[in-house]
């Protein structure tokens, strides 16, 4: 009978989160076309998988998942190069690494006595939980953000840089959209799903203020909101779904 063991499922998802967001700068996500700095990554990968899971005396799982991930990365670089969009690519990519994590947490690790971390024997349930947070947290604001940015550019039949533009702050976009879709989370998590709603009619009435008669950049700006919003409350509720 097929197993799914959520003791591999979130301490490797948590790792994945942390290695592919939290810890690799743009700097790094853009030259992992070299050896040494995709040699870099893969090292964050597996030391991250290897602290997360906890038993350090086991090495064979997070080479798998080093392994897979420098794969996955390599088989991404030549689909950047080929005719496919950058979102097309980050969603493949992110696939496919939630793929292999879910397939390594079919098996029973267990039973074949090669899995005992330390937390077993402490509060594993805090500790899961408090993984799948982080988890949700880098997904709501880090990860949907990636994928904002390389989405909404595709949306639209002309550059964005064609758009009119403002001295605004300096990525004050982007924090916004963290903010909001972290606030979404705690929303969502705790039950208030009119806070929610009012928290997208409020900032929908603030950015059509700040939008001028241009038809175009009143639509890149709806498509942007609303992206970030439907992002924000599908990952909200598949991390209280994991809660659970």
């Amino acid at each position: 009978m097929p197993t799914f063991d959520l003791a591999i499922f979130v301490p490797l998802l948590a790792a994945h989160m942390l290695s592919d967001f939290a810890l690799q700068t743009d700097s790094i996500a853009r030259s992992k076309g070299r050896p040494l700095t995709l040699l870099l990554h893969l090292l964050i990968t597996g030391l991250c998988a290897y602290l997360l899971l906890g038993d350090f005396s086991e090495w064979r799982l997070p080479l798998l998942v080093t392994a897979s991930h420098g794969l996955i990365d390599l088989l991404k670089t030549r689909l950047s190069t080929a005719r496919v969009s950058e979102a097309g690519a980050f969603v493949a990519d992110q696939a496919a690494h939630l793929a292999v994590i879910f397939a390594l947490s079919s098996l029973d690790w267990s039973r074949l006595k090669i899995f005992d971390p330390w937390w077993f024997e402490q509060n594993p349930v805090s500790y899961l939980h408090l993984l799948v947070i982080i988890s949700g947290i880098i997904a709501n604001t880090l990860a949907a953000g990636h994928f904002i940015a390389k989405a909404l550019p595709a949306m639209i039949s002309s550059d964005p840089k064609e758009l009119p533009v403002d001295s605004g702050l300096y990525r004050a976009g982007r924090y916004i959209g963290h903010l909001e879709r972290l606030l979404l989370l705690i929303f969502v998590y705790s039950g208030q799903l009119a806070a929610a709603g009012f928290l997208i009619a409020a900032k929908s009435v603030l950015r059509f203020q700040k939008a001028n008669e241009s038809r175009r950049e009143t639509e890149y700006i709806l498509v942007g909101t609303l992206l970030s919003f439907t992002l924000g409350i599908a990952l909200a509720f598949a991390t209280k779904l994991l809660l659970g």
